[in-house]
């Protein structure tokens, strides 16, 4: 990490004290030294605090060495637009939606032909998404305050979800605070995926996407390829459930087995 030689070089870039800039985020300005000496590291809302004054972002802050850019690379990319090189960085986004005659916001499905323009841009473009199907899902569990809209999600990486189905997902905004193991739809610029995410955004900058069907292996998204993340809420398919037993029963049942067989390896000693 290259957060303490990164907090001094920004501290002198931008002519502050340290008394200045502890005063500012609230911390003492001994506290700060330790934080450019590298004796320790500060806790993650002082950072948030530090990325926000230095107009940086966090990925940035901890893992680009900045002292390797001239002054000019440095003031071209605090003054950079881009999400991704700024305090916002790529931990929240704002999200284009479509709300309805009531001014209450839409579920708009994204359609197997749409799919890869979304990822292409067009969750980002507020005439794309308008023009998307759209309706309102009146579940006991589906929340007027928060964002869902609906993908789809076939292939056999995503099995038991069956071909053909759409996955209803709640809108992810701070990537960061992803526990591992949540199930979600994970929007990249190669397409949509149903995943389990594993965090490693702010040790690696990458998420690890672990496939439902453990006949695939994990593998590591990084977060410049991330569009969206959606928390998973449920599935919907018009296909009628298949009368054979699915991936997951058949699992159930070997690891039955197992147990049983190590059961009788115990007794047999």
């Amino acid at each position: 990490m290259y957060i303490a030689e990164n907090l001094s070089l920004l501290r002198s870039y931008y002519g502050l004290s340290l008394v200045e800039v502890g005063g500012v985020i609230g911390v003492t300005h001994p506290t700060l030294s330790k934080y450019e000496k590298g004796e320790t590291v500060p806790p993650m809302d002082v950072a948030a605090k530090l990325v926000t004054l230095y107009k940086i972002s966090l990925d940035i802050l901890f893992f680009q060495p900045l002292g390797k850019l001239s002054r000019k690379q440095l003031q071209q990319m605090l003054a950079s637009p881009d999400p991704l090189f700024r305090g916002q960085s790529f931990r929240v986004r704002e999200l284009v939606s479509s709300v309805g005659p009531d001014n209450e916001e839409n579920i708009e499905l994204v359609p197997v032909k749409a799919a890869m323009g979304y990822c292409q841009g067009g969750f980002e473009d507020a005439g794309f998404i308008a023009e998307l199907p759209s309706f309102r899902l009146p579940l006991p569990f589906i929340s007027q305050n928060r964002k869902y809209r609906l993908f789809p999600a076939g292939g056999e990486s995503m099995l038991p979800i069956p071909a053909n189905a759409y996955v209803l997902g709640e809108y992810v905004q701070d990537w960061y605070g992803v526990k591992d193991g949540t199930g979600c739809v994970v929007v990249s610029h190669e397409g949509i995926v149903v995943k389990k995410v594993y965090n490693e955004l702010a040790t690696h900058r990458r998420l690890m996407l672990h496939s439902l069907n453990p006949a695939y292996q994990p593998y590591a998204l990084p977060a410049e390829q991330l569009q969206e993340l959606w928390r998973y809420v449920l599935y919907m398919s018009a296909d009628f459930p298949d009368s054979e037993p699915t991936l997951s029963t058949i699992l159930d049942e070997l690891r039955k087995l197992n147990a049983g067989q190590e059961k009788l390896l115990q007794q047999a000693q």
